[in-house]
């Protein structure tokens, strides 16, 4: 049994096992992997260098708050102050 991936736009898109490739309309979209191991769907694929790598994934970054966010926060936290001296705390 063969190991075969479909490669879309330079990523692994689709791998699958089969005795021989059918005849897609696209063989040259395929590649033969037995053998190869760790290569996952989604991988990057380097067709010069005939390698796959992990795809990077950035670390997401929280959006800054708007004008209107800090603003109201800061209201809460004057009434939450106002009110805990009103209570003599």
């Amino acid at each position: 049994m063969k190991k075969f991936v479909q490669i879309v736009d330079n990523k692994a898109y689709w791998i699958f096992e089969a005795e021989e490739l059918p005849p897609y309309p696209n063989v040259e979209d395929f590649l033969d992997i037995s053998g190869r191991e760790g290569v996952e769907e989604g991988f990057l694929y380097n067709s010069v260098t005939d390698e796959f790598s992990a795809p990077v994934v950035p670390n997401p970054v929280e959006p800054q708050p708007t004008l209107e966010e800090m603003q109201a926060q800061t209201l809460i936290n004057t009434e939450y102050l106002i009110a805990r001296n009103e209570l003599g705390l």
